[in-house]
Order: C-alpha cells, then structure tokens, then sequence
C-alpha cells in the first residue's frame, strides 16, 4: 500500500446521521492529510482507493464486496445499521479508526469468497459460462415462493444427495452468520477454511447441513418436477443480486481465486463481537 493511501466513501443513505458522519470522515481526512473521495451510491466501481470506507451496515459492504475484491482494497465498515458483523468500528469510533488509517495501524481480516459459474444457458449454449462473487453465500430457489425444487448436489463430480427443499445454500464462514444460520446452518470461525452446505426447509428431516473443506468444487444442477417444467429458478449472491437459470443449467460452485480484505482496528476481538451481536 502506498505511504498515503487513497481512500474511497461509500455513503449510499442520506440521513442525517450518515451525512453528520460523512463529513466528519472527510474532514478527518483532510486533518490528516490523506487524500479522500466519496464514491457513487451502490457500488465501488469509479475508482480504486486503497482504502474504502463503508458507512451502513453489512448490506452495504456486500454490495461493494465484489470489485473491492478484484481490486485488492481493504473495506474499513463504519456500522450505521443492525448487526455490523463486517464493520471495523462505530460511528462513535471514526477518529480512531481514521488514526488506524493514517499511520497502518490496522490488522487485515482475509475473509474467503465463493465463485460461482452458471453453465449451460440453453440449448444453443451449453458451453457458456457466466461467473459471479459471493462474500456470504450462493441460494439457490424456486422464483415462484412456496414452492419446492428437486436438485442434484455433487462433490468433485460424485453425487452427494437430491434434495428436495425450498432451496439450497452454500456459505462461507464469512457467511455463516447470515442467511445461513437462519436455515439452521452452524456458525464458523471466519479464518476456517470451510465452506457450508445447507438444504432451506428440507422435505426430509435427515438432510442437514454438511460442512465441506473449500477445497471441493460443488455442483448444483436443478431437477424438474412433474407438472412444473414451466416454472422458473433462480439463484442469488448474497442476497444482492438475483440472476434466473433454467432447468437445462447448473451452477459450479468453488472457492474464489481472490478474497476480501476487511480492515480490523487493535484490539478487535471476533469472540467479543459475537457474543453482542447474539445476545449470549
């Protein structure tokens, strides 16, 4: 990193809170003599700072997680929002997370992501490919709610099982406090390298999540149900981004080539974090 670092704001809601805490970032920055701009609303893509302060909660890291990624900058979360699982500080916590900035004072969290790629997109292009970014999970589901799907899970090309659900997720450890552990998935330690499979409100009370090294690549090829071939699926990346598959296609799931940096002040303390956010 640079002896100055460029650093990037992303600040997509407009309360009075967020812009109170906006300014007093760039005036931080300007005390600090480090050179700062505020990026677009949604996502981290006009620019490539060193970097990049996200004021929101976790959904606003997500939607930035992706290019932050592929550009190898480090996210410092300012949490505005619920839980903050992501977040390196409070707004309360500004000055010093600014400090941290200024003088490399920080740790780096390597949070590992998933790699997803859509093969098969009809009859004409069986052999096209199209790959996504997910920091929490990939969910798979039938775009009609209430309705179940049939799909086949297979392990490096050896089946695992058909499930028969409302959908199925595969999260990393990062995610594992998420989507995930509201499906009754388990939590993980961050730096695991692990990933997680888990059936959404399965038929069958035996299939339960599978815990999985992240070095297996997972395939996921939906299956049509009698009476239903008209029927739509779809899959999202961290419930930010939904993208329709047909039944003709399936998804290939493996850990990405690239991760996410998360910036992490002195002191910070996972154990600490998840006994607050969990209420233990």
């Amino acid at each position: 990193m640079a002896a100055f670092p460029i650093i990037g704001i992303l600040a997509p809601y407009r309360n009075k809170e967020c812009l109170r805490t906006l300014e007093e970032i760039q005036e931080g920055c300007e005390r600090r003599s480090l050179r700062a701009f505020e990026l677009g609303r949604c996502t981290a893509d006009s620019i490539r700072p060193d970097v990049l302060i996200c004021l929101g909660g976790d959904g606003t890291i997500l939607s930035a997680a992706a290019q932050a990624a592929r550009n190898g900058c480090v996210i410092a979360g300012v949490n505005m929002g619920h839980l903050g699982f992501l977040s390196a500080c409070g707004c309360e916590e500004v000055e010093l997370m600014l400090d941290a900035v200024a003088s490399g004072g920080y740790s780096v969290d390597e949070r590992s992501m998933l790699q997803v790629t859509q093969r098969g997109l009809g009859k004409r292009e069986t052999k096209e490919r199209i790959s996504y970014l997910a920091l929490n999970e990939v969910a798979l589901m039938r775009a009609q709610t209430g309705k179940m799907i049939d799909v086949d899970v297979e392990l490096d090309g050896s089946l695992l099982n058909r499930y028969h659900a409302d959908g199925v997720l595969v999260a990393t450890p990062t995610g594992s406090t998420a989507y995930s552990l509201s499906a009754g998935g388990p939590l993980l330690w961050p730096s695991a390298e692990l990933m997680c499979l888990t059936p959404i409100c399965p038929h069958s009370l035996t299939n339960r999540s599978v815990v999985l090294p992240d070095s297996v690549e997972i395939t996921l090829r939906p299956r049509e149900r009698r009476g239903r071939s008209g029927e739509s699926l779809i899959f999202s990346t961290d419930g930010q981004a939904t993208h329709s598959i047909p039944l003709n296609a399936e998804l290939i799931i493996c850990k990405a080539p690239v991760s996410l940096r998360l910036l992490s002040l002195p002191g910070s303390d996972y154990a600490a974090r998840l006994r607050a956010k969990l209420g233990w």
